[in-house]
């Protein structure tokens, strides 16, 4: 339990202040309901990752009379589904008292879940053989909606039995107009005493919490009820759960809601948290007076109202860039980057953030749809995107469908694993998931050379020295000069061709195979890709720029069998020595090359940025 917060310092000045008003009389019509104590005053909030903010009497035990009526219509939902459910009582508000003796007589049902009439028409088909078996099920069901066990109050079920008549004359009435079917002493035994169960104003906000959380228990992680069921739950609260002030409830507080006569009040904001409150002090509606003014509080000072004004949603988009400007961290020829630098802009990234629904969503369609030229290859990457609701999987796939139309390449990259898995129930298939963004881009390039015939060297060639990019402007007299230099060296997979730390001595030219620059990440067994050489790539030549003999800053490992021509920059003396225009020229090209890969990482930086 939180001692000190912000949030507790609210519901505790809430509390205070609500605390002493004396309006309200309690419940009488049930004589056990007579005893409660006038003065017993609870608050509770409880979010759906579980946190739980209390004041007052928010751990006393009081019944939870008609509160359980939208719970139970919630069973009854599993129990036979929406059309059979219908069919015995319908959903539209009354503007009556909950205890009114009206039925709708077009549909020859109770107007709706929340009144006695309807609610005792729901707990009637609630399945199990025998009442026992029926109960049970019951009260399992309101355990797992409050994460602990919970108990019947005796007394207080043989009062409402022994004194409710008035129940007993609806119940009859349903029975003769042919709305309730079946045994009904043991349905108005189930309703009674269900009615007659323990709980606290804690629980009263777990059990909302739940709700909240679309049917899993914040506390016991536990899936209570399915998220359909959820819907047609809070529907029923919001538009009739606090009976014939039901309308101006939503009008004024705007939060599905459902009250007892008992004094509790639970009160919802899907996504957000439940609310449980007690007080027994009743106005002349059956609500709890101090409940009423909590939930009101609450909602203005924090703008709880479903439909208070809410920001206009923004695109979901963090930045967007082409493959022209951004590349893989896969190092390629130069002939092989020129034709990329060309052929790029094909492929387009874009950077989801935030929340994914319909509204930001329907933002990205369009920027799809308004790009020019149409691009070869879209990746969406979801690195930093928080909840994706339904209506955004939905709208994912239909830019599947949209994509697949317009001949485009489509990735997803960086989501969730439950997003994957929600996608995968809408035909996605498995390859349409990259790790990362990088890896796509990898892929993308991959299949650009390949179309364009630029991938005229494997991993399993072997280049000569003179074949390296970096001597294509050398001469054969020149490269005579250069040969004896340079060393061939052999490496296996995964072993080290340049360690962490080590001095930085010699420079290499990749005959063969394919070398992989990665750092280990700190405190993980995890490594960073930071770049992939192929065949024809040099590497480690920077250290020839550096005054001081420095160390390399990265491990670089053997992804496959590797050739590489290896040189040392000692022997460099020996060519300054016998053919200083050749070191020259060396050190020119190299300097070159270093230059180019650093305006290459500045236009990466720059797009990044934007």
């Amino acid at each position: 339990m939180i001692r000190s917060s912000p949030i507790l310092n609210c519901i505790n000045y809430i509390h205070e202040r609500y605390s002493n008003i004396s309006n309200g009389q309690v419940a009488t019509y049930i004589p056990e309901l007579a005893k409660a104590n006038p003065d017993f005053f609870g608050i509770c909030i409880t979010t759906p990752d579980g946190q739980t903010y209390e004041v007052g009497e928010s751990q006393h035990s009081f019944t939870i009379q008609s509160i359980s009526k939208p719970f139970v219509y919630g069973l009854a939902l599993a129990d036979h589904g929406v059309d059979k459910v219908m069919s015995k009582v319908g959903v539209e508000p009354t503007g009556e008292a909950f205890n009114s003796i009206i039925f709708d007589e077009v549909y020859n049902r109770p107007y709706n879940p929340m009144v006695n009439a309807g609610a005792i028409a729901t707990t009637a088909l609630i399945k199990g053989n025998g009442y026992e078996q029926r109960f049970k099920r019951i009260l399992t069901m309101f355990e797992e909606f409050a994460g602990r066990s919970l108990s019947i109050d005796e007394e207080v079920f043989q009062s409402e039995k022994s004194t409710g008549h008035r129940n007993r004359a609806i119940a009859y009435l349903e029975l003769n107009a042919g709305m309730l079917e079946g045994n009904l002493d043991e349905h108005l035994d189930l309703y009674f005493r269900q009615c007659s169960i323990l709980v606290t104003a804690k629980d009263l906000a777990i059990m909302a919490a739940t709700l909240a959380n679309n049917g899993i228990n914040p506390i016991t992680q536990q899936k209570v009820v399915n998220p359909k069921e959820v819907r047609a739950i809070l529907s029923v609260m919001a538009s009739c759960g606090m009976y014939d002030f039901s309308g101006e409830w939503m009008y004024r507080i705007g939060l599905p809601a459902k009250s007892g006569v008992g004094g509790g009040i639970i009160a919802v904001l899907p996504g957000q948290f439940g609310i449980g409150t007690f007080s027994p002090p009743l106005d002349e509606r059956g609500n709890s007076v101090r409940g009423i003014k909590v939930c009101e509080e609450l909602s203005q000072q924090f703008k709880f109202h479903l439909f208070d004004s809410h920001p206009v949603s923004q695109t979901c988009v963090s930045r967007t860039y082409t493959g022209a400007m951004v590349s893989s961290k896969r190092q390629r020829r130069v002939f092989q980057r020129d034709f990329l630098d060309q052929e790029s802009e094909k492929i387009l990234v874009y950077e989801l953030k935030g929340d994914l629904y319909f509204a930001t969503l329907e933002k990205l369609t369009r920027q799809l749809q308004n790009h020019q030229p149409t691009p070869q290859f879209i990746i969406l990457d979801g690195h930093r995107v928080g909840n994706v609701n339904s209506s955004a999987i939905t709208l994912l796939s239909e830019i599947k469908e949209w994509c697949l139309n317009q001949e485009i390449i489509l990735f997803l990259t960086g989501f969730e694993d439950k997003i994957k898995v929600s996608l995968q129930a809408n035909d996605w298939q498995n390859e349409m998931f990259i790790n990362n963004v990088d890896a796509a881009l990898e892929w993308c390039e991959n299949h650009l050379l390949s179309e364009g015939n630029q991938q005229n060297i494997t991993v399993t060639d072997q280049l000569l020295l003179e074949d390296m990019d970096i001597f294509k402007a050398f001469t054969t007299e020149e490269m005579a000069a250069i040969t004896p230099l340079f060393t061939e060296v052999f490496y296996q997979p995964d072993d080290f061709i340049v360690c962490e730390g080590e001095e930085a001595k010699r420079l290499f030219l990749l005959a063969k195979g394919r070398a992989t620059v990665s750092l280990k990440l700190p405190q993980s067994e995890e490594r960073k890709r930071l770049t992939t050489y192929i065949p024809g790539i040099a590497f480690g030549e920077l250290a020839l720029f550096d005054i001081d003999i420095s160390q390399r800053t990265a491990d670089i490992m053997a992804d496959t069998e590797v050739v590489c021509y290896v040189l040392e920059f000692a022997r460099l003396k020996t060519l300054l020595n016998t053919h200083p225009e050749v070191y020259i020229k060396l050190l020119q090209t190299f300097g070159k090359s270093l230059v180019n890969t650093i305006k290459r990482a500045t236009l990466e930086i720059r797009s990044l940025s934007v």
